[in-house]
């Protein structure tokens, strides 16, 4: 695991907790909130419903949600949105009072500060605040910078109800390589007290003169995500290259942090990123456990910069999923309002059927009129079964049983995207 530590808790915590009251991240303009609407991947709560619960949780006034390490309220807006008018209630806590500002600036322009209660707290003493338990928590970005990530985890774990669940992003190891090998130069060059400008103004300047060959640089511009990063706000650019606090996991390591906290990985958030075939179609790996799968397909991948993945505690079982020949589970879209933008799919000519519903979730479909069909006919209420019966009497030149198959191909594509879910029949 890489790691690059002060030596202290309470240096690490405090050194943390100003950078982020100078730059809170991600930088966010509550002007421009009602331009579009964030939507976290890990955060869509159908499909944490068809995870955790098989569809049947109620969004009522028992329902309780957080978003641990908030930051600057990106997936508190977005749980705090799809929660509207439920009764439901969204608890966001951060270190941070200048990120919570901002987040609540962002809730009060949508509308939404009722919905939220905000806490500023370190997310290590939150089980002390009597804060009660959580369906599901959401922590993005967040435990890979604490003094101690095992503790932090730990104390989510204790906020969760018996079937609650998590959801987590932390770094990736293979894929930051370039960015700890900048952050490397940079504790010689700009150490933690020459101060926060001083050492952004050094940082600045390395990009520019460090030679175009050099790895770090070449590896930080050839990635998108670290290039948007540093280009778009100082506060990206500090959280990435001269953060105090900063350490990545690889595929073995997660599981046994999980381990250590008695949490089970339920799944991952993109699942096939995680699947060997997707970078070497055909490859035999039936003899690995499930787990291994995933170490193989990180290091495939080889770039990897985040992990993002489902966890519950050990002593929870939950029903398996339903296959997607289940004529009796319900289809459900899992992104904010995805069938307008299906509509608008559905509605294009051509013989290609393509959506990107964000990082590592594009996908291009064969867009014949059987395909339409099927994806038109999904409205989270009618069954797999419902769907089929009324897609065969309008295709007569299928079969029931190719119908059937073309359904399941469909299905499988976008569950791998993190698109549909199933709920289970009792739902």
């Amino acid at each position: 695991m890489v790691t690059t530590e002060m030596p202290d808790t309470q240096a690490v915590r405090e050194a943390v907790h100003q950078q982020y009251e100078s730059f809170p991240y991600p930088a966010r303009n509550p002007e421009d909130e009602l331009d579009r609407l964030l939507q976290p991947t890990m955060c869509e709560l159908p499909r944490v419903n068809a995870m955790l619960w098989g569809g049947c949780r109620v969004w009522d006034s028992a329902f309780r949600v957080m978003d641990a390490g908030c930051g600057t309220g990106d997936a508190t807006v977005f749980m705090a949105e799809q929660l509207r008018d439920t009764g439901a209630r969204v608890t966001a806590l951060d270190l941070s009072a200048a990120s919570l500002d901002i987040t609540r600036r962002r809730l009060e322009k949508r509308g939404l500060d009722e919905v939220v209660d905000l806490i500023q707290a370190p997310i290590e003493e939150a089980p002390s605040l009597g804060l009660g338990q959580f369906d599901f928590i959401s922590t993005a970005g967040v435990l890979h910078h604490l003094p101690s990530p095992d503790v932090g985890l730990r104390a989510l774990r204790d906020l969760l109800k018996p079937d609650g669940g998590i959801a987590v992003m932390v770094y990736a190891q293979y894929g930051r390589e370039p960015v700890y090998l900048m952050q490397s130069l940079l504790r010689m060059v700009a150490p933690y007290e020459f101060g926060e400008e001083r050492r952004l103004r050094i940082l600045k300047r390395a990009l520019q003169a460090l030679p175009p060959e050099n790895r770090g640089i070449r590896g930080l511009l050839d990635t998108p995500l670290f290039r948007s990063e540093i280009a778009r706000s100082d506060a990206g650019a500090y959280d990435l290259l001269l953060h105090s606090q900063d350490r990545a996991y690889t595929v073995p390591q997660i599981y046994e942090w999980l381990d250590g906290a008695n949490l089970h990985l339920l799944d991952w958030g993109v699942p096939r990123v995680y699947r060997p075939q997707t970078y070497w179609p055909g490859v035999d790996v039936t003899h690995l456990p499930a787990k291994d799968m995933a170490a193989a397909a990180e290091l495939m991948h080889g770039r990897m910069a985040k992990h993002h993945f489902f966890a519950v505690s050990t002593e929870v079982s939950l029903a398996p999923q339903p296959a997607s020949d289940d004529l009796h589970a319900v289809p459900v879209w899992t992104a904010w309002r995805f069938d307008a933008a299906l509509g608008q799919a559905l509605a294009q000519p051509g013989n290609q059927l393509k959506f990107d519903l964000g990082e590592d979730r594009g996908i291009v479909l064969n867009g014949d009129a059987l395909n339409r069909r099927l994806l038109g006919a999904v409205d989270g209420r009618r069954s797999v079964g419902a769907i089929l019966d009324e897609v065969s009497l309008a295709v007569t030149t299928q079969k029931p049983q190719q119908i059937l198959r073309r359904w399941v191909d469909l299905c499988e594509a976008m569950r791998e995207i993190a698109a549909l879910v199933l709920y289970a029949p009792a739902a």
